[in-house]
């Protein structure tokens, strides 16, 4: 009996370690997006902006979901200025939705996103509980410091694209924007240092790795920079350089190289280190030569 308990007790660590393991699998590709809820913002006409993001379960796999039955909006219109191109990993306050002000508070307006044969939905509703403001985004974006008064007063960055001529897929072509801000926050104050790892996670052994985590943007610190992105097209686009661009002398500039043919909406987000917001210019690639 003691033999028999000392084999069960042995096996009890091995176990725990296989299921371990097995909740921190990570997956190339085949996951589903999943459409994300962020709350509702009061806007000063009356109306409401219900604000998404999405999470895409995937490490690496990009998808091109076109508007309509994989990914569209009930009711309709199915368009409502979604992404139809997906980033892994988690994307956060992405695009807005407005809604009238003699909108239902319990009335549900639901994005449907289908993927790798996966059905997921954000249920957007105007229930009080739902409500949110600046200062959640900033919280979620790390800026939990920066005082409510300075949040108000702030007038996120305006972004104007230069008009692109005449690019082709795989060949690199330059976009140049300039960039306005209203000095809110000033830009010379002293960078935040890392983030502290919390108590309880100080000396714990690392989560085991089958994939490794895409690196998340972020803004550059004392600047504003500009990312970005692929908001609607046909194929990945490669940015040099990649993720938030510094602007230098209220211009930033990269080089563009488009994989495929195709009409593509891009997306280019102005951070001020505090308040972002986007602009966007459709551009029609050739094929290559």
């Amino acid at each position: 009996l003691l033999r028999a308990a000392a084999i069960v007790i042995a096996a009890a660590p091995l176990l725990a370690q296989s299921q371990s393991t097995e909740l921190h699998v990570r997956f190339n590709s085949g996951q589903a997006v999943v459409p994300i809820y962020e709350g509702w913002e009061r806007v000063a006409d009356g109306s409401f902006n219900m604000v998404f993001g999405y999470l895409n379960r995937n490490h690496v796999q990009e998808l091109n979901l076109g508007v309509g039955g994989q990914n569209g909006f009930d009711p309709g219109p199915q368009d409502r200025g979604q992404p139809t191109y997906f980033y892994p990993r988690e994307n956060h306050f992405l695009f807005k939705v407005n809604v009238p002000k003699d909108w239902d508070k319990k009335k549900e307006l639901v994005w449907t996103v289908v993927a790798n044969g996966k059905t997921e939905v954000a249920r957007a509703t105007l229930l009080d509980v739902w409500e949110i403001d600046r200062k959640v985004e900033v919280s979620n974006n790390g800026g939990v410091q920066i005082s409510n008064d300075l949040i108000a007063k702030d007038i996120p960055p305006v972004v104007k694209i230069d008009p692109i001529v005449r690019p082709r897929a795989g060949t690199p072509v330059t976009i140049v924007a300039s960039v306005t801000d209203d000095g809110i926050p000033p830009l010379n104050q002293k960078p935040r240092g890392p983030r502290q790892l919390e108590p309880s996670l100080r000396g714990a052994p690392p989560s085991p790795v089958n994939v490794p985590l895409p690196t998340r943007p972020r803004p550059v610190q004392g600047a504003l920079s500009v990312l970005w992105q692929v908001w609607r097209g046909p194929g990945h686009v490669t940015f040099d350089p990649d993720g938030y661009v510094k602007v230098e002398n209220g211009k930033v500039e990269v080089k563009a190289t488009f994989t495929k043919p195709g009409t593509y909406t891009l997306r280019a987000f102005g951070h001020d280190t505090l308040l972002r917001a986007p602009a966007d210019v459709t551009v029609n690639v050739e094929g290559g030569t």
